[in-house]
Parts: C-alpha cells; structure tokens; sequence
C-alpha cells in the first residue's frame, strides 16, 4: 500500500505506459519514435559488438582451421619432395654408373687383356705423403693385394689392404709407392715414387738423373712393366731440378690422376705381366 502511495511508482507506471503506448502505435504505423530511436541507440552498439566478438571466434576457429589443412599440405609436399630427392639420386647414381661403364669399355678396347673390376670410392683415408682410398669392392670381388688401380687418365694407384667387402688404395703420391718407368717422348728409363716434400704439393718424384738428362717439362711419364701393365700414364714432368746435395738431379711429376674427387676407379684384377 506505501508503494501504491509513492509518487515514484506512479511515475514508473506512468513511464511504462507511455512506452507500451509508443512502441504499440510505431509498430501500427511504421514510423519512428523517440523511444525506438533511443532503443536503437541502445541496442545497435550491442548489436555491433556482439556482432565483431562473433566474427573474431569464427576468424580464430579459421584459423586454426587453415593452419591443420597448411600442416597436413606441408606434410604431403614433405613426402613428394623426398620421392623427388631419391627419383634424383637414382638417376645421378645410374648417370655415374652409365659414366663408368662407357669409361671401362674404352679401357678395354685399347687393353683387352685387362681384367677389370668396377669400384666405388668409398672415402678418402689420408693426404699428402700417406695419401690412400677406400674402396667398394674387396676380396668377395677377386680383388687382391698389389692389383694396380687406375681411371681412364691413368695410374691411381695400388691395392695395399683388402678386405671380405672392401679394400684400401695407396695412391701414387704416398711415400710408399715406387714404379719403374720411362720417358714416353725420349724412352729414357727412369724410378719414379712418392716423396715426403713433394707429396705436399700433390707431387711424385723421379730420382738420381744425370744434368745431362733428357727431360722436359710437359714429358709423359708411363710404366715400363713389372708390378704393373707397361704404358699406364702416371703423370707428366713439370720441373727438372738439381738435388740440395748437387749431386744429382730430380724431376718433379704432376699425376695424371688426382686421388681428391675421385668417385668411381678400376682394379685391373689381371693382366699380362712383362718382365
């Protein structure tokens, strides 16, 4: 009853009426009034607001939305990329093995009589005066101790270990290797093997010349026979010069073969042997 009395309730009855009455005659009519426009003003921020909050949580489900689908596509260019990789190594391992193939048919047709063996190089084992190789073949293949070992240039070197599936290769510039040869140009016969200074500078040595040799720079270098098939090219004259002592006289040979690089050789597992 005291609430009945209070001019304030009468008020708020009086200002629902008026309300009812005015939202009643704009939706008979159509045309605005005061309190749609003040409803409008209201409601339109909120409206706009709840609006954006939803367009943000439907941009941050796409996005992690797009983000599994950009993972699951990253992944399937992962895998056709590693198809890709091992199609290219299948045809960069086929090139060389096609490359070694036509490499050891022109051998053999200037040395029928080599038994050749085809071989990967493994890894290299040293440098300098203790240069060596390891090979993909071993004695499983025929291979033996002492087999020389060449490429289509020339001489690379010999066969020192051998292993069930591999072996090693001293090269031509390791202290231990020594070859009897001769000048290609003059015939002059000559020792040539590996030394510890020059090996350095990726050099042979041919020792104990005479100052009146006949060597010049640029002269092919071959063996002469014996523990390896005559005329296999070891290298080629690039400097004649007087020992330290002044007694005698060296020449220094550039290789014909560098052992650095070097991806596929041949053992030469049987040949004729000239004494």
């Amino acid at each position: 009853m005291k609430l009945m009395r209070s001019k304030l309730f009468w008020f708020a009855v009086l200002l629902v009426l008026i309300c009812l009455t005015m939202m009643i005659y704009s939706a008979a009519t159509g045309k605005r009034t005061f309190l749609t426009d003040v409803t409008a003003a209201v409601v339109t921020p909120l409206q706009n607001g709840v609006s954006k909050g939803a367009d943000k949580v439907s941009d941050l489900f796409g996005y992690f939305y797009r983000y599994s689908a950009l993972q699951r596509e990253n992944e399937e260019l992962k895998q056709e990329l590693d198809k890709y990789k091992a199609l290219e190594n299948q045809y960069y391992e086929a090139v060389s093995q096609n490359g070694a193939l036509r490499e050891a048919a022109g051998i053999k047709a200037k040395r029928a009589e080599f038994e050749l063996e085809v071989c990967s190089v493994v890894s290299v084992a040293g440098s300098g005066f203790q240069s060596a190789l390891t090979l993909s073949r071993g004695s499983l293949s025929g291979i033996e101790e002492g087999d020389p070992v060449i490429t289509g240039k020339g001489l690379v070197g010999y066969v020192s270990e051998v292993g069930l599936t591999s072996c090693t290769v001293t090269t031509v510039i390791n202290t231990n290797f020594t070859a009897s040869a001769v000048i290609s140009r003059s015939r002059e016969v000559v020792s040539v093997q590996g030394n510890f200074e020059l090996a350095a500078d990726g050099l042979l040595k041919i020792p104990y010349l005479e100052e009146t040799t006949n060597l010049h720079e640029g002269d092919a270098v071959v063996t002469s026979g014996g523990n390896y098939p005559p005329d296999l090219i070891v290298g080629y004259v690039t400097e004649v010069q007087p020992e330290r002592h002044g007694i005698s006289w060296y020449a220094a040979v550039r290789p014909a073969v560098k052992a650095e690089g070097l991806s596929t050789v041949f053992v030469i597992k049987s040949f004729e042997v000239e004494d």
